[in-house]
């Protein structure tokens, strides 16, 4: 990001950053993203909305891994830390939901 001269105006983020933590993110793409299109759906009614980030958090999605791919060259100069859930998340309709474990951590370089 920063190590190229076309984003030299990044430097100054990359140089005052330490750490970066992922909070149960889906590095893989996620299983739920319908329960999300339903909520942007319905949200539609009231306002305007797009489901454009959601279609990003699709399984195997190649924006992810575009996203992926654009980190690991950066990623040894920052200590991250990778959280995720360890319980699942109950939902109003009963359904439970969690982000697993190995979909949180992306693979190694």
């Amino acid at each position: 990001m920063a190590r190229v001269s076309h984003n030299e105006h990044l430097k100054a983020i990359k140089l005052s950053t330490y750490s970066i933590l992922f909070f149960g993110t889906p590095h893989q793409g996620g299983n739920y993203v319908s329960w999300g299109k339903l909520l942007v759906n319905v949200a539609s009614i009231f306002r305007h909305t797009s489901s454009d980030l959601l279609e990003h958090l699709e399984k195997d999605s190649e924006w992810l891994e575009t996203q992926l791919e654009q980190y690991k060259p950066i990623s040894t100069d920052f200590f991250t830390i990778f959280c995720f859930e360890t319980y699942p998340t109950t939902l109003v309709s009963g359904v439970s939901l969690m982000v697993s474990p190995l979909a949180s951590i992306p693979s190694t370089p």
